[in-house]
């Protein structure tokens, strides 16, 4: 059988996120255009606000394996972010040598609406899901992190952010 690109699941896979992150980046853009905020808010750089939002005074290593990013990575997003004053580094006070990342102000503020803009957003991404299938879909997309470990060292789940106690239960 010939090869067909719109057979392969790794096409759709790249081609759906290709689809989904400008469309998230154009929501979010709305979002701080609505704020009348004079920067815009970039996938990246939502999560990383989020991240500091669940628990600010992160260090870029621990921004790094949480996000799924290398180090370098992380130091342009919070460059970035620092540059329309959403976050601040902090020397810690303990530690000097170690540098810290916290939500501003106008991190927090913007945050607010950025969590209602993603919350519609995973809405119309899901609309057309039950639950069920909802829970299914993120299982098969674990699932498929797990087997492209095989291809070789630092693939698959190579920051480690699937669930701890993640199982393929492909019995649903």
């Amino acid at each position: 059988m010939p090869f067909r690109y719109d057979d392969n699941l790794g096409y759709w896979l790249f081609y759906s996120q290709r689809i989904v992150a400008h469309a998230f980046s154009e929501a979010l853009r709305m979002c701080c255009e609505e704020q009348s905020k004079p920067y815009v808010v970039t996938p990246p750089q939502w999560g990383l606000l989020a991240l500091l939002n669940e628990g600010d005074g992160l260090t870029i290593g621990i921004i790094s394996l949480k996000r799924g990013l290398d180090a370098p990575t992380v130091t342009g997003i919070v460059n970035r972010l620092e540059h329309n004053k959403l976050v601040e580094r902090r020397h810690d006070k303990e530690d000097r040598r170690m540098v810290k990342v916290y939500l501003t102000d106008e991190g927090r503020d913007i945050i607010r609406y950025l969590y209602e803009t993603a919350n519609v957003f995973h809405g119309i991404l899901t609309s057309t899901f039950s639950e069920d299938e909802w829970k299914r879909l993120r299982t098969q997309l674990q699932q498929i992190i797990v087997n492209v470990s095989a291809v070789g060292p630092g693939t698959g789940d190579r920051f480690g952010l699937l669930p701890q106690d993640f199982q393929c239960d492909t019995q649903e």
